[in-house]
């Protein structure tokens, strides 16, 4: 039977781990004093929601070490820019969530780093176009949120 351990991480007051059988299960940060994605997540983490954060940028390579990560929330922050290569090595992603944050652009391309991705939510953001590459991203996508954005221009899907 699994026996869940929770841990505080020092550096966050308002931070939990779940750790089962000695892997990170999940890593939750919900605090308003954060303003960078924290670079002391367990390598072994499979889910991680950085909500109702300061973050405004989310940079190269921000999850590298996480290679085990298969869902990701980065819902209701402030998050206005996202790199290209943020989500490089994350092949095991299964869902990407940046509801609620105020992204303009999204690059699409840095979906290319995700094959397994299944869940993509955009929901109430600015975005205001979708280019007619995006869909090249998103091979296998099950579930796509883009409602509640700024749309000028949108691709028909056929």
């Amino acid at each position: 039977m699994l026996t869940p351990r929770y841990l505080k991480l020092s550096t966050c007051s308002t931070s939990v781990l779940l750790v089962l059988n000695g892997w990170c299960a999940l890593c939750c940060f919900f605090n308003p004093g954060i303003s960078a994605v924290p670079i002391n997540v367990p390598a072994d983490t499979v889910k991680l929601r950085l909500e109702k954060t300061l973050i405004t940028k989310v940079p190269r390579a921000a999850f590298y070490n996480l290679s085990e990560l298969r869902f990701l929330w980065l819902n209701y922050n402030s998050i206005t820019s996202i790199h290209p290569s943020s989500f490089v090595n994350l092949k095991a992603i299964r869902e990407l969530r940046l509801d609620g944050n105020l992204l303009t652009s999204f690059p699409w391309e840095g979906l290319r780093d995700m094959p397994l991705l299944q869940t993509l939510g955009l929901h109430n953001n600015r975005l205001s176009n979708l280019p007619a590459h995006a869909s090249l991203f998103l091979p296998n996508i099950t579930y796509l949120d883009l409602s509640s954005n700024r749309w000028v221009q949108f691709l028909h899907v056929q």
